[in-house]
């Protein structure tokens, strides 16, 4: 805690890795792999099913499960190049791996221009995958795009939302 009695910001905690239910470990350790360049590290062994993979400095916990994902739950991936994401939607929409009913859409511009694009794996998790800035992609992908602000009011507060870095929580210290 702060003096003030606020929690100070620790850049020690980060986000280890993230359990994800899976249907097949083995198909969704494929769907990881092959999309997102995923590579398999050692896990332990389990009373059930598991595989681990690394994103970027993250690791996914593929694990088996015996019921349905629920529509909203969630994680995102940030895809830093504007070719990497161009290929992915092109590809997602040729698998018909669109996600179109937890958020009604595949494809979205939220505040600050970055893009949302919103896909099932093949345990019907949601994985958004996150491009910063919809000014640099390819008209036909920008021509799919549903905005956040067209749908849903936005206040200054929900106009300065970011995925991105840690500039979103000197934002928000700003507005405290």
């Amino acid at each position: 805690m702060g003096g003030d009695g606020t929690r100070e910001s620790d850049s020690t905690v980060q986000v280890n890795h993230l359990a994800v239910p899976v249907d097949d470990v083995d198909e969704a350790t494929a769907f990881y792999v092959d999309l997102f360049a995923a590579q398999v590290v050692p896990s332990p062994a389990f009373p059930v099913p598991v595989a681990w993979v690394v994103l970027g400095n993250v690791q996914l916990h593929l694990v088996q499960r015996p019921a349905q994902a629920t529509k909203a739950y969630h994680f995102a991936v940030s895809i830093e190049r504007r070719e990497h994401f161009e290929a992915l939607y092109h590809r997602a929409g040729r698998e018909d791996l669109f996600e179109r009913d937890a958020v009604d859409h595949h494809l979205y511009e939220a505040p600050g221009g970055v893009v949302q694009l919103y896909l099932r794996d093949p345990s019907g998790n949601v994985v958004e995958c996150d491009y910063a800035d919809v000014h640099d992609l390819d008209a036909a992908v920008v021509a799919d795009i549903r905005r956040w602000a067209d749908l849903n009011e936005q206040s200054s507060w929900n106009d300065k939302a970011s995925v991105f870095g840690t500039g979103v929580v000197a934002a928000a210290e700003e507005d405290r």
